[in-house]
């Protein structure tokens, strides 16, 4: 298993942990899962998104995005 981290600004999204099933193995099945951090917060509170599939982490960062467009002078 490969690791991802991506950094916006004060946001970061990683690759969760895989969940390990009640035999002890994990998953292999389900696909990555991701946390979406606010950097700039502590303890569990930090967490936007947490132990997610792949689509609303990715939703998360195109909102970001775009409301980091609108917000930049043209």
């Amino acid at each position: 298993m490969g690791s991802f981290r991506l950094v916006l600004d004060e946001f970061e999204v990683v690759e969760a942990p895989r969940k390990v099933a009640s035999e002890g193995t994990a998953d292999l099945f389900e696909g990555p899962r991701f946390d979406v951090i606010d950097r700039l917060l502590e303890g569990d509170d930090r967490f936007i998104l947490r132990d997610e599939a792949f689509q609303p982490a990715v939703d998360f960062c195109m909102a970001w995005l775009e409301e980091k467009e609108k917000s930049r002078p043209h």
